[in-house]
């Protein structure tokens, strides 16, 4: 009897730890940047990680990489995230920029890399834009994004971001 219920409690907990499992991105942060991870959150459907340079703090970092999975969305189409997130910033930000770089071609896997520049977020002090990466994974979709304070992104922080994004990998 205590062999059964052992061989149950272990395969109970197998189970439970394998559906907890989320897809994760491995992006190479530059070591230029000196990132360290700074906030990490997790519920039931999210999991948020949110990296800024060592001796900064969250009044005055020069850059923020953020990593948001949206657990077990993988069925929720790709686009229907993106132009939700388009419609929720252009609603929220004044001033707003939105510009596609690239998406997957068909077989690939599938994702969409972008910027958002924005001259103004109500309630905020400063602005921020973005270069946002979303990519589905096998259970997940995964945001990566990378933020300065500034309302234009120059191109050379662009290229390097979506090199960075394009370069990373889903890993389980």
């Amino acid at each position: 009897m205590f062999k059964k219920l052992s061989f149950l409690i272990f395969f109970s907990a197998l189970s439970f730890c394998w559906a907890q499992k989320t897809d994760s991105l491995q992006i190479e942060l530059p070591a230029k940047y000196k990132l360290k991870l700074a906030d990490s959150k997790q519920n039931t459907q999210m999991k948020m990680l949110e990296y800024i340079p060592e001796h900064e703090n969250w009044e005055n970092y020069s850059i923020i990489v953020t990593k948001l999975i949206m657990k077990n969305a993988v069925n929720v189409p790709l686009e229907t995230v993106y132009e939700g997130h388009k419609k929720m910033t252009l609603d929220k930000a004044k001033g707003v920029t939105i510009n596609e770089i690239s998406r997957n071609k068909p077989g690939e896997r599938e994702y969409v890399l972008f910027t958002v520049e924005t001259e103004e977020f109500p309630d905020s002090e400063t602005t921020e834009s973005q270069v946002y990466y979303f990519v589905k994974g096998d259970k997940d979709i995964i945001m990566a994004i990378s933020a300065i304070k500034a309302k234009k992104l120059p191109q050379e922080f662009i290229d390097e971001w979506s090199n960075i994004f394009l370069k990373s990998r889903i890993i389980k």
